[in-house]
């Protein structure tokens, strides 16, 4: 009986979230929908934003007033944001303004929160018909967003980008699957690839950039200590030199898969993407199919949902990095 008990908490500890029934609906208010900081991981917004449909790249406005991410329709991902209203409520998830007949995905805004960029595989000008991934941005105009203006990089199939006080961008390429840096210069970017020690090999890539540019964190495949086949890791920046990643371990990773990672601009919440399944669901012979349908309109249906947890890790894993960094100074 103890052996049995001391499993079921293993259980629950490595799945890292509280028990929810499948097709419950929370509800929202207050900024940043009230969320408190804890280190469990937790379902975000259950059958508001979490549900049957596969949604991921979370992300709120730095006064935690609207929340952005992005929805995979069946042919091409479009973003959907919530806003806060004046009676302290949420409004209804919907297809943001900017929306197009286009692909458009991986919103964040900058750190002042004037911008909010975003991927798209819409044409460069009017006079172009090539569909390839970019980073675009839209700026406020009072509660509006402006048209979206194109960011100038390396136009090899940029995506996911992350930006820092000074203006510098980080991002992905579907060219060869490294990230980069975008420094930013008056009237565009001088754009490097991040050493070898981040870009190990071509399975890396959904960079956030702390706004100070003191760590990364980002998705890899197959790297060290790994937890299942798509982790999350992160690196720090120490003497203007990256530290080898390290594996944020559970409950953040799990068996299943983790991307499209960001914090809160207060620092307090970090928001990722799972396909994670809370509760399993093995059929039974001869049982009929009913039970498997009813979950497969849930959100526990093993598609992409987003969860948040505390960012409490961060500074956990900056001091074992110093450590380590201090260590491998002294023994050269």
């Amino acid at each position: 009986m103890i052996n049995s008990i001391a499993k079921l908490a293993l259980t629950l500890l490595i799945a890292g979230c509280v028990s929810r029934t499948e097709n419950e609906v929370e509800t929202l208010s207050d900024p940043f929908f009230g969320l408190a900081p804890s280190d469990s991981v937790q379902l975000l917004a259950p059958g508001v934003i979490s549900s049957s449909l596969y949604e991921y790249n979370g992300t709120f406005s730095p006064d935690g007033k609207e929340f952005y991410y992005t929805l995979l329709l069946p042919n091409r991902g479009q973003i959907v944001s919530l806003k806060l209203k004046e009676d302290n409520t949420w409004t209804e998830p919907s297809f943001v303004e900017f929306s197009s007949k286009y692909s458009e995905v991986d919103p964040i805004f900058s750190p002042d929160g004037s911008r909010l960029y975003f991927t798209s595989n819409r044409p460069t000008s009017d006079t172009s018909n090539i569909e390839r991934n970019n980073i675009w941005f839209v700026e406020k105009n009072s509660d509006l967003w402006t048209e979206p203006q194109l960011v100038p990089l390396t136009e090899t199939g940029d995506y996911y980008s992350s930006l820092t006080k000074k203006g510098d961008i980080y991002f992905n390429t579907w060219s060869n699957g490294d990230i980069y840096k975008g420094i930013k210069t008056d009237s565009t970017y001088l754009v490097e690839r991040l050493p070898d020690v981040i870009n190990l090999n071509a399975s890396v890539g959904d960079p956030f950039i702390s706004p100070e540019e003191d760590y990364l964190i980002f998705r890899g495949t197959n790297l060290e200590n790994t937890v299942g086949s798509l982790d999350l890791y992160i690196s720090f920046n120490i003497d203007n030199q990256w530290t080898p990643p390290m594996n944020l371990g559970e409950p953040i990773n799990s068996k299943a898969r983790e991307q499209c990672p960001y914090v809160t601009t207060d620092g307090k919440l970090f928001i990722f993407a799972s396909n994670r399944l809370l509760n399993d669901f093995e059929p039974k012979p001869a049982e009929p199919i009913a039970p498997f349908r009813t979950k497969s309109e849930s959100f526990d249906n093993g598609s992409w949902n987003i969860y948040y947890t505390s960012t409490s890790f961060i500074e956990r894993l900056r001091n074992k990095a110093i450590e380590e960094n201090k260590t491998s100074t002294n023994s050269r």
